[in-house]
């Protein structure tokens, strides 16, 4: 008897326990006998019939609110074929040209090392002016936006600046009607004052995502060049040419920086790294910072006392030490209230989930996916089309000589993935919620997600701490809780 599907219980370090109903979306405080109640019938230690022959008004509410009705299946929101292409023609407004596959570091986290098999492994190849130009073409010829961005990727980027160039210059003599920006990343090691200068003059947006990961023993501890020696001067090298010679947000010159957060995950880690980029290197409010956890897969990890999570973290969540953090300081210290943009995308999730009030859900997104093609279309360096930059080897979309194919894309990523799902999905409560892409779930030839796969169970993990953290800020501060929801736009 598996009634995972119907919802899920959860508690608040308050002492608060709730229930949420997968069907309807809706969310209810339970007493502890109660919750513990529905917990057994969830786990299959007790039928529902039972519960509710024992306890009618139990059966009255839930009849009334129309919980634990959720189907064996719900309908996947697909657009037909004809849908998808006319959405792909009209809405595709970014180009993410792979500059090149090589790098002048050897970060020991990143996704093209041997730990990272789904993935390819560095390599010497460049994009040519060619490959960027029909890329450019394909898409800008055949495809409408109103805006568009032209994105650079690698590897290093700055390693193939030449054709970086030749794209911008491009585009603004070839489409000069065509409103665009240009953005990219960046480790910075390769910024010079003549490059920070032609990107300050160029007449649109630009935005440079810069990646550094703290104070220099932390971020030398994994940004390395190929010799093992740390990378961190040359980043602060070029972070300070960027600022001096680029940076301008009144022109839309932009910066933000990208930091990888290391194991052990500690508030005395966050802190440093809060500390160092808003207080030494005095960050302006206009340059925002991100955090993200390391994607660690298989790689050796320098660890204290074995411990990815460390102990001054309380474990009100059960895997997300950020959010944990950022919730926590916030609470504490009306101050911090610019950490909520660290927990921002999550407390959005939950406070616009799907809810259905006098019936049941309908129909539930495909899981975390985009339509492939239609946001944006990432180009190799060969010229073949993929989905985005985060997608290992997993079925081209098409490439620059022959466009999109439409045929098999459809059948690959709505056919045969939909038909996949309807069977690994059904019995997860957290459908409605999961953010699960084709990053974690397609292989070379297609679909290669199984049912239980480990990261299933990562994502129900995460989806039960974004419950927990809301109901948690909720209880204690509902009020800013709204008002900071109420800055952001969520899509």
């Amino acid at each position: 008897m598996n009634n995972e599907r119907y919802g899920m219980t959860f508690h608040t370090a308050s002492g608060n326990d709730y229930y949420y109903d997968s069907g309807t979306g809706k969310v209810a405080l339970c007493e502890k006998i109660e919750a513990d109640m529905i917990a057994s019938v969830l786990e299959g230690k007790k039928s529902l019939e039972d519960i509710c022959r024992e306890n009618p008004e139990f059966e009255a509410f839930i009849q009334q609110e129309h919980l634990f009705q959720c189907p064996t299946h719900t309908r996947f929101s697909i657009p037909s074929k004809e849908e998808f292409i006319k959405s792909v023609k009209e809405s595709c407004g970014q180009i993410i040209l792979e500059l090149t596959e090589a790098c002048n570091l050897r970060c020991g986290y990143c996704i093209y090392q041997e730990h990272h098999p789904q993935h390819r492994a560095f390599g010497n190849r460049n994009m040519t002016f060619e490959t960027a130009k029909k890329s450019m073409d394909y898409i800008l010829k055949s495809h409408s936006s109103p805006k568009f961005a032209l994105t650079f990727y690698g590897g290093e980027p700055l390693l193939n600046f030449k054709v970086m160039k030749e794209s911008i210059e491009y585009m603004r003599s070839q489409y000069p009607r065509q409103p665009f920006d240009v953005s990219f990343t960046t480790n910075m090691t390769l910024v010079t004052k003549e490059i920070a200068q032609y990107l300050h003059e160029l007449p649109c947006e630009v935005n440079i995502l810069c990646s550094m990961d703290g104070p220099e023993e932390m971020h030398n501890l994994y940004r390395k060049y190929p010799d093992g020696a740390g990378s961190f001067q040359s980043a602060m090298y070029g972070l300070e040419i960027l600022r001096n010679y680029f940076y301008d947000p009144a022109k839309d010159k932009k910066i933000a920086i990208n930091c990888v957060m290391a194991p052990p995950y500690s508030k005395k880690n966050m802190e440093r790294l809060d500390t160092f980029f808003r207080n030494t290197l005095a960050l302006p409010d206009t340059m925002e910072c991100s955090f993200e956890y390391m994607d660690t897969a298989k790689m050796p990890l320098h660890l204290e006392n074995g411990k990815a999570i460390a102990d001054d973290i309380e474990g009100k969540l059960e895997k997300s030490p950020l959010e944990e953090w950022a919730a926590d300081s916030i609470l504490e210290n009306p101050k911090y209230q610019k950490r909520f943009d660290l927990i921002s995308r999550d407390m959005g999730r939950v406070a616009n989930r799907l809810r259905s009030q006098d019936g049941l859900i309908q129909e539930i997104p495909l899981l975390g996916n985009c339509i492939p093609g239609q946001r944006r279309i990432y180009v190799t360096v060969d010229g073949k089309f993929k989905t985005c930059e985060k997608v290992g080897e997993i079925p081209y979309l098409g490439d620059c000589e022959r466009g999109i194919d439409y045929d098999k894309v459809y059948q690959l990523y709505y056919e045969d993935y939909d038909r996949n799902l309807r069977e690994i999905c059904k019995d997860c409560w957290a459908q409605p919620l999961c953010s699960i892409c084709y990053e974690r779930t397609m292989g070379t030839n297609g679909i290669r997600l199984k049912k239980d796969d480990a990261v299933c169970a990562s994502s129900r993990r995460i989806i039960k701490d974004m419950f927990v953290n809301y109901f948690r800020y909720y209880e204690e501060d509902a009020d800013g809780l709204v008002n900071n929801l109420k800055k952001y736009t969520f899509s």
